[in-house]
């Protein structure tokens, strides 16, 4: 696995020339006809371009200094771990498993969803109160494959990643198991060490309390699944027991969800206390959790009831899961699956890649009502709950905390959009371009009939050919692109104007992917240009910086445009075709008319999972809107494309 991590170059640092040309061309859409706003913007850049090769030298002197980039502890910081407001939603990523067609004794709403209900086709999370046979038994399937998968990742016997430009770096896949975020004040913590990855236990989670689960026994052996679902009936037992009794542990999980300074102060507190100091180890020290809910999708089968469940709880918002944990498998009460992942040590599409993989060996192996599993002779259960001693003050957080999420899952509208007309086949067959491009143009011209304007876009582009890369920005609101929104808006204009634009939009996307692909875009060397400015110290070699440096430096980074260039409205990500994956979805970055969208291309249908705020949050964001929308666009883009003939004026569309 980790055999060609040597032969990786670093993280190239762009010149600055190149940066600003780039960064000037990117916002030339934004601006549109605001001539005096551009004159200002480009004076401002290229003042900055005299003064700011002091910048660039300290930061190339300080990648000389750093084992693998320039760019990564920075990144961490500053992206993830200092950033204070709640996982839940706002950063934590969520993915959705497909069904299994054999699954049995199902529970069913009492008041089920009928085809011709208002909220039929958004579905419903319902409690059921009880859990299920086929759950437990789906859950240990999850478990045992994912330790397969651990397993192919500390020996190294997980394929080397490539693409046609070589291997990829696969160090993030050794950051899923065992890997917990910590809550500091200010800025959190990563906990990933001997103890947490060569640990022998799961968390499983269930109405809040939460057990240690051996999944080895004392000689490193893995437990046979039969012994796995023994211990699981055996924890919902206890918490069953105990929920009777009134002894459950105040929902400490929920602590996780909410603002990270708040979880500072409780955490500051619990771990005064010698049973919570152990408590919080055990977490810690666990490879992944699993959440058992007594909720399910109805109607049974629900997309969107089933992600709504998997990213917030969807009848106790925020409870029953650990959001610091990278990795936290959900399994409702008829066995859908899902998953979410706190995102700082590891991009979403590392994990994805894990979860297609333990997918589709789950979908292998048949579950059989009444057929028994392997079990060892005389196996005896060893549930240990892990408990927490809390206080009044830690009572009134954890009450704070849920009104907390509760607001900002009310505020939360996602879906999937499951698009059915056509895939990546038809559009490089037929239509000629890149799917990739022609899905950005889509959400773009979407947005724009939407909101009628254009957007400012994030789309991730991976790294990964660098060591220890992660991820750059797409900037994928070109010129092209705008041209090809206002093409495709003008009523006078012909099917082939029209195609030509898209060609021309999508050939520039195709560029700038590249690009930025390979450590040359824009927003990743000015996030180091700053940090150059505001952290390190000049070089022995620099001249005192002199006012006018200093005022051309900070007017620069403090330039209205540059910040609206980087409001990303639009944040966009795509992931691989996927069998198995039948949602992915993350939160939206921007406050206002924003939307956060994942999007799979298959080859006969393309798979996005959107969320934004709801219309008095978001100031105007309508996700219903936006769906109803981007289908149409679909539709007549492909209209587009085959009247104009397409394939035969492709080539020619291009120059």
């Amino acid at each position: 696995m980790l055999s060609e991590q040597g032969k990786l170059p670093r993280l190239p640092i762009p010149t600055l020339s190149q940066t600003i040309e780039r960064y000037l061309e990117s916002i030339l859409p934004l601006v549109g006809n605001d001539k005096d706003a551009l004159a200002a913007t480009t004076r401002k850049a290229h003042e900055f371009l005299k003064v700011g090769e002091r910048l660039q030298q300290r930061l190339k002197s300080y990648d000389a200094t750093q084992e693998n980039s320039w760019l990564e502890k920075w990144w961490l910081e500053l992206a993830y771990l200092s950033w204070r407001e709640g996982l839940c939603i706002n950063s934590n990523y969520w993915l959705a498993v497909a069904d299994d067609p054999r699954a049995y004794e199902l529970a069913a709403a009492s008041i089920q969803l009928l085809p011709s209900d208002e909220g039929f086709n958004m579905g419903r999370v319902w409690d059921s109160g009880e859990y299920g046979e086929f759950q437990v038994r789906r859950a240990v399937r999850f478990i045992q494959r994912t330790l397969d998968f651990k397993e192919l990742v500390d020996t190294d016997r997980l394929p080397v990643d490539r693409t046609r430009a070589g291997p990829l770096c696969m160090s993030q896949y050794k950051c899923i198991f065992g890997m917990t975020r910590i809550p500091r004040m200010g800025c959190d913590e990563l906990r990933q060490d001997e103890a947490t990855t060569q640990s022998h236990t799961i968390l499983v989670i269930v109405q809040d309390q939460i057990y240690a689960v051996e999944v080895y026994d004392s000689a490193g052996r893995r437990k046979p699944n039969g012994d796995l679902e023994t211990e699981l009936h055996a924890v919902i037992a206890d918490v069953v027991m105990r929920a009777g009794q009134g002894e459950l542990d105040a929902p400490v999980t929920v602590l996780t969800a909410g603002h990270r300074d708040r979880w500072a102060s409780a955490y500051a507190k619990l771990e005064q206390q010698p049973r919570n100091r152990t408590t919080l180890n055990k977490i810690q020290e666990s490879l992944f959790a699993v959440s058992l809910d007594t909720t399910f999708s109805d109607p049974l089968g629900s997309i969107n009831a089933h992600q709504e469940n998997t990213k917030s709880h969807g009848t106790q918002i925020g409870h029953n899961r650990w959001y610091d944990k990278c990795a936290n498998y959900v399994v409702d009460r008829n066995g859908a699956v899902g998953y979410i992942g706190e995102h700082s040590p590891c991009d979403a599409l590392i994990p994805a890649i894990m979860i297609e993989y333990v997918s589709k060996a789950v979908a292998q192996e048949p579950i059989e009502r009444g057929v028994l599993v392997p079990q060892t002779p005389g196996y005896k259960t060893q549930v240990r709950r892990l408990r927490f001693t809390v206080d009044d003050e830690v009572q009134d957080m954890i009450r704070e905390a849920k009104a907390e999420v509760e607001r900002t899952s009310r505020a939360s509208c996602s879906r999937q959009i499951r698009f059915e007309t056509y895939g990546s086949d038809w559009i490089k067959k037929t239509a000629g371009i890149g799917p990739d491009a022609l899905a950005q143009v889509a959400l773009q011209l979407t947005y724009y009939r939407v909101h009628g304007a254009l957007a400012p876009v994030y789309e991730t582009a991976s790294t990964r050919q660098f060591l220890h890369g992660r991820t750059e920005t797409v900037r994928s609101l070109t010129p092209q692109v705008a041209q090809c929104v206002y093409t495709m808006c003008d009523a006078t204009t012909t099917p082939r104007d029209r195609y030509t634009a898209l060609v021309r939009a999508a050939t520039k996307h195709q560029e700038m992917l590249r690009t930025a692909s390979a450590g040359q875009g824009v927003d990743r060397h000015i996030f180091g240009l700053r940090m150059a400015y505001n952290r390190l110290d000049p070089l022995p070699s620099e001249s005192a910086m002199t006012d006018h440096e200093k005022r051309a430096i900070e007017e620069f980074f403090e330039d209205p445009i540059l910040a609206r260039s980087t409001t990303f409205q639009l944040s966009t990500s795509g992931l691989f075709p996927s069998r198995y994956l039948t949602h992915t979805g993350f939160g939206c970055v921007a406050p206002e008319r924003a939307y956060g969208i994942n999007y799979i291309i298959e080859s006969n249908r393309i798979k996005f999972g959107v969320e934004g705020k709801t219309a008095d949050v978001g100031n105007g964001t309508d996700v219903e809107l936006f769906e109803t929308t981007l289908r149409q666009t679909l539709i007549e883009l492909k209209l587009v494309c085959e009247q104009a003939g397409t394939r035969s004026t492709a080539k020619q569309s291009r120059l």
